[in-house]
Order: C-alpha cells, then sequence, then structure tokens
C-alpha cells in the first residue's frame, strides 16, 4: 500500500485547500504537482506503484494511488477527499494522465486506439463526474492538459490526437455547463515538452512498425522513421518539464483565467496555423516537413514480435 504523505507546511493563504493532481509519477504532472506544492496548497498527487510515490512524496504532497481507468481508484479518491481530517475543501482538479501509442490509423491495433481513448478521454471523465460535487461547492477550477494534437492532427498520431480532440470539446461542453455553478474549465495545450512519455513514444513506434506487413512496411515505414526522426530532433530544444509545469500551476491559479492556454513556442505557433489555413495548404506544409526528414533509402524494419 502506498503511505499517507507527510503533513503539509500550511501556507496562510492556500493552506486549507486540496488539489488533485492525476498522472503525477513523471514529467509534466510531477513537475506541476511540485509548483502547486510550492505556493502553499496540499497537493493529492495520482501515482500507479510503490515506487512512484516515494519519488513524488514531499512536503505539501500526498501521492494516492491513482489509475484513473480504475473506477475503485476513483471512489478512493473521492472519500480521501470526503474524509480530508482538517476539512480543506477541494480547490483544483488538474486531469494531466496520459498515454501516447503512435501509428498510422490503418496499422494501430483497435485494443490500443481504444486504450489510449480509455486513458486519455474516459478515466478523466471518470474523475470529473466524480469530483464535480467537492469543485461545485468550493467554486472551484477544472484544468485539462490537451496538446496541440488537439487541434492539429500530424501523420502518425491519429489515436492520440483523436483522444486530444474529444477532450477538447468535451471541456467545451462541459465550460458552458458549468459556469453558472461558479466551476471554471481551462485546457492546456503543451506542444513539444521534454518527458518520459516523450522519449518512449518514438521507440514505441518503432516498435509497433517493425511488426508491420511487408505490404505496411512499404507504405508506412519511411513516414514512420521520418516522423520519429522529426520529433527526436524537436525535442533536444523541447521545453523542459518543470518549466511547463510551472506554467500549468500559475494559469491553474490565476484569478480570472483564459479558456485555453498554449504552453511552448511550438504550439503557439502551430495552432493558428491549423486553425486559420485551408487544410491542403496545411497538408503540404507537413508533407514537405517530413519529406526532408525521410530517410533515403529506407529499409525494410526488422521484426520483433509486438509492444513492450
Amino acid at each position: 500500500m502506498i503511505r499517507p504523505g507527510k503533513a503539509p507546511r500550511k501556507n496562510p493563504r492556500r493552506g486549507d485547500e486540496l488539489v488533485v493532481v492525476s498522472g503525477a509519477s513523471s514529467g509534466i504532472g510531477a513537475a506541476t504537482a511540485r509548483a502547486l506544492a510550492a505556493m502553499g496548497h496540499h497537493v493529492l498527487a495520482g501515482v500507479r506503484t510503490d515506487s512512484e510515490a516515494d519519488a513524488i512524496r514531499a512536503d505539501g504532497i500526498e501521492p494516492v494511488t491513482l489509475d484513473i481507468t480504475v473506477p475503485e481508484h476513483v471512489e478512493a479518491l473521492a472519500r480521501r477527499i470526503a474524509d480530508d481530517p482538517e476539512r480543506r475543501v477541494l480547490r483544483l482538479l488538474v486531469n494531466n494522465a496520459g498515454i501516447e501509442i503512435n501509428a498510422p490509423v490503418e496499422v494501430l491495433p483497435l485494443a490500443l486506439w481504444r486504450e489510449q481513448f480509455e486513458v486519455n478521454l474516459f478515466g478523466h471523465i471518470s474523475v470529473i463526474q466524480r469530483l464535480l460535487p467537492f469543485l461545485r461547492r468550493s467554486r472551484g477550477r477544472i484544468v485539462n492538459i490537451s496538446s496541440v494534437g488537439g487541434v492539429a492532427a500530424l501523420p502518425v498520431f491519429g489515436a492520440y490526437a483523436g483522444t486530444k480532440f474529444a477532450l477538447e470539446a468535451a471541456s467545451d461542453s462541459l465550460r458552458r455547463e458549468v459556469s453558472a455553478h461558479g466551476v471554471q474549465v481551462v485546457v492546456v495545450q503543451p506542444g513539444g515538452v521534454r518527458t518520459e512519455m516523450a522519449a518512449r513514444s518514438g521507440a514505441v513506434s518503432l516498435e509497433l512498425a517493425a511488426g508491420m506487413s511487408p505490404g505496411h512496411q512499404r507504405l508506412y515505414g519511411s513516414l514512420i522513421k521520418a516522423t520519429v526522426a522529426s520529433n527526436a530532433a524537436f525535442l533536444e530544444h523541447a521545453l523542459p518539464a518543470a518549466k511547463a509545469g510551472a506554467k500549468i500551476a500559475r494559469v491553474a491559479t490565476t484569478p480570472r483565467p483564459r479558456a485555453r492556454y498554449t504552453l511552448g513556442r511550438d504550439a503557439a505557433f502551430i495552432i493558428p496555423l491549423a486553425r486559420f489555413l485551408p487544410a491542403r495548404l496545411m497538408d503540404g506544409i507537413l508533407a514537405m516537413s517530413h519529406r526532408s526528414r525521410t530517410p533515403e533509402p529506407a529499409p525494410a524494419l526488422e521484426s520483433t514480435g509486438g509492444r513492450s
């Protein structure tokens, strides 16, 4: 069992408030949890293992077992909030948990499509449904971590982008449903951020590609390699997770938030292009970008037998 966190050092302004951050074991989630704790909040940081709990536990950060696709975990989190020994209110929910498994639409198995939607969309909806009564009582805030992929669907990112497009739509509906209740809903759209998930995604894509049929390798092998190479090159200069978390914490606590915030220069550049450029022109820009990264020639990928 994951042990309770230490009692927080109370900030006179925010020490009586709880916040929840899902997917807090590493990357953006861990950085956001630390930034919010430094502001004086008591953070219930969602993790899945004891080792992750030990890594994130700190003054003001209490790890809680939370796989957002497991109803019992979500219910236990709600009981923890309801039974808080200091009767602190839940002020903020940051829905950050996510997975990323990239492959062409034709190639990615339906089971992996469903897995990404379970985590990146349905899990968040489950948490929102269960915790919204607490946030209504406190007139609190929900921050949904989307992606540049929630506006611009890049090649090979169809399933991941699909989950983020759906989260964007659900966030719009939710914002319009609960604003009269005093609950605010904010979307943050990160671009490239240096995280473990981002670093792993390229290797996962190549492993999936290695298991493709020879026909699919001929059709998509070069595209996948070019996409992985492009992302790897970009991540070398991407926003560090600590800076991303600090920005999300500021957004989460600003008095009068906007409905959406971009995070990183690439998101600030790509999202307006995707919204306002004609689709065929955007397709051409992306095709040129990938051609510049395409290996010459692309040998057949060696089969490894599937996913790690």
